[in-house]
């Protein structure tokens, strides 16, 4: 077909010669792009689950404990929003689910953990729900990939010595189960933190190479609320060591190595350190040094430190509830 008053395609030695060049250049950007390393938040997935078993046991400060952690990994780390999975009570459901400190009345949990005004909770922690989470993960994870999974409120042992996690409306979810589910995704690392009851219990049904558990509790033992706070105890100074800052704001420093990054050793020996209630924390690792090596901010390498402000008008705060009043 003639196309009238259209402009002559130049085919000159020059125009030909700079379509070489800028194809090349092109060429080479893009293999540039493809070449450069991923940070670590692009490389972490995270399943937050708190079952609270029913409304008169899912106490507060579960709510705190996960909305800590959620702002942590996103706004200290930059994990993605939609690399974070969160599997709490009843979900976006508007009936009431929450136990207020000291038994003061009964609420819906808040959908927004990070105060921007945007709901990031949609998922009840059901046996279906936390199922499904983990099925989505075992298709999209790569061995690139590295999953972080936290565990918080009830754990219960049976008569026959099994233990199992309350999910919401007191359903279980065997060890077993739970372990079944986690061998079914093939990240580079796992690391696992087990805030409940009888944590060390379930310990002995996640553990495998490649992987990090941090425990509140031994086998035996109930893992506790912290005495002048909302929050667990020993989560909750796990997560002040990650984060650099503790819930008023306040600068934490776990990195005894003064490498710039927060092991997960460096976590773990802060919390436990810290701790002032009757549990016994421990830390199992497969090999035995992923986890001086597994941080948050990069594995081991130094790709991706991160840097803590110490001034104070630079620091969000938030008040005992976990959520934030200030935002600099």
């Amino acid at each position: 077909m003639l196309v009238k008053n259209a402009t002559p395609v130049q085919s000159s030695p020059v125009f030909v010669y700079l379509y070489i060049v800028k194809t090349t250049i092109h060429l080479l950007l893009l293999a540039v792009l493809c070449c450069l390393p991923t940070t670590a938040a692009d490389n972490i997935y995270a399943v937050i689950i708190s079952g609270g078993r029913s409304k008169l046991y899912n106490h507060e400060r579960y709510w705190n404990d996960c909305a800590f952690l959620y702002r942590t990994l996103h706004h200290v780390y930059g994990v993605p929003k939609e690399h974070v999975t969160l599997l709490m009570a009843d979900g976006d459901d508007p009936a009431t689910d929450t136990l207020l400190e000291g038994a003061s009345g009964l609420v819906s949990q808040s959908t927004d953990l990070d105060g921007d005004g945007i709901p990031d909770l949609h998922l009840s922690a059901t046996c279906q729900h936390v199922s499904e989470a983990f099925g989505r993960l075992a298709e999209s994870l790569t061995p690139t990939d590295h999953l972080f999974v936290y565990l918080i409120d009830h754990g219960e042992r049976t008569t026959d010595g099994d233990v199992h996690l309350c999910l919401w409306d007191n359903e279980p979810m065997t060890a077993g189960q739970l372990s079944t589910l986690l061998s079914r995704c093939h990240p580079a690392t796992m690391n696992i933190v087990l805030g409940q009851c009888h944590g060390g219990a379930f310990a002995d049904h996640l553990q495998g190479d490649g992987r990090v558990i941090t425990i509140a509790c031994a086998p035996d033992q109930l893992s506790w609320a912290c005495a002048d706070r909302p929050y667990d105890e020993f989560v909750y100074h796990w997560t002040c060591a990650i984060a650099g800052h503790d819930e008023q704001g306040r600068v934490v420093d776990a990195d005894l190595s003064g490498d710039g990054r927060v092991s997960m050793s460096e976590a773990y020996r802060y919390a436990s350190s810290h701790d002032r209630r009757p549990e016994t924390p421990s830390l199992l690792s497969w090999p035995e040094g992923l986890a001086h090596r597994w941080s948050f901010s990069g594995m081991g390498d130094g790709s991706a430190v991160r840097s803590i402000t110490t001034d104070d008008d630079k620091t969000p705060i938030y008040d005992l509830q976990g959520r934030m009043v200030k935002n600099p």
